[in-house]
C-alpha cells in the first residue's frame, strides 16, 4: 500500500453490531407503538389521558362508582375495574361520539384501552329529564348502566371479540345484580331499584338487537 494512501476503516466488532442492531429494532417498535397510541387517541375522539392520578377528579369520581358497586354487593367487579384502571388500560375521553358511555379500541395490536367518557363518569345528565321519574333513581340507572357498560368493554379487552354475546354477558350481570339486591330492599326503594336495572337491561337488549341486524345485513 503507498504511504499516502487512505487506510481502511477498521472492521465493526460483532458486539458494537449488535449493539446497533437492538437501538434500532427497539426504536422502531417505539415509533411504531407511538403511531398506534395516536391512532387509539383519534378513534376515542381525542384529547384522551390515562384514568391515574394525575387526574384526581377523574379518578375520584370512578373511585365512588367502585364504592357503590361494593355497597351494591358487587366486589368482583370493582376490583376488576380497578385492576383495569390500575394497569394503565382505563382511560378517559372528553369528546367520545355517539352515546357511547365508553369503548374499548386496540390500535395496531399494540395499545389495548378502555376509553369512558368523561361528563358520564364526573357529570352525568339525568338520562331521562322528561320522565315522571325520581332523580336518585335516574342516578341509579346512570350508575348501574355506566358499569355495565365498563364491564362490556372489559370483555374485549379480555379478548371476547363477539358482540353479541359481548351484550349477553352484560345483560346476565344486571339481571345478577337485581336478583341479588332486590330481596334486602322493600317499598320505592325496591320499586325503583327494580326500574333502574330494567331499563338498563332493556338498553342493553336494544343495543344487542341493532348488532344482530347489522350482522344479517352484511
Amino acid at each position: 500500500m503507498p504511504p499516502d494512501a487512505p487506510r481502511p476503516a477498521p472492521p465493526v466488532k460483532a458486539p458494537l453490531k449488535l449493539a446497533l442492531v437492538v437501538v434500532i429494532v427497539f426504536s422502531t417498535y417505539f415509533a411504531i407503538v407511538r403511531v398506534a397510541e395516536e391512532k387509539a387517541n383519534a378513534l376515542a375522539g381525542g384529547g384522551t389521558f390515562a384514568l391515574d392520578a394525575r387526574s384526581p377528579e377523574e379518578l375520584h369520581a370512578f373511585a365512588a362508582v367502585l364504592d357503590q358497586l361494593r355497597r351494591w354487593g358487587e366486589p368482583d367487579l370493582a376490583g376488576s375495574l380497578e385492576q383495569l384502571q390500575e394497569s394503565g388500560h382505563l382511560w378517559v375521553s372528553p369528546h367520545l361520539a355517539g352515546e357511547r358511555s365508553a369503548i374499548y379500541v386496540s390500535a395496531l395490536g399494540l395499545v389495548s384501552r378502555v376509553f369512558v367518557r368523561r361528563d358520564e363518569l364526573i357529570n352525568p345528565e339525568l338520562p331521562f329529564p322528561d320522565l315522571d321519574v325520581p332523580e336518585t333513581a335516574q342516578r341509579t340507572f346512570a350508575t348501574i348502566r355506566l358499569a355495565g357498560t365498563l364491564y362490556h368493554e372489559h370483555q374485549h379487552l379480555d379478548g371476547l371479540e363477539d358482540e353479541a354475546e359481548t351484550y349477553d354477558r352484560e345483560i346476565a350481570w344486571y339481571e345478577r345484580l337485581r336478583d341479588a339486591r332486590v330481596d334486602r330492599l322493600e317499598g320505592e326503594e325496591r320499586h325503583w331499584f327494580e326500574w333502574a336495572v330494567g331499563s338498563a337491561v332493556k338498553s342493553a337488549a336494544a343495543a344487542r338487537e341493532k348488532v344482530e341486524e347489522a350482522d344479517l345485513e352484511s
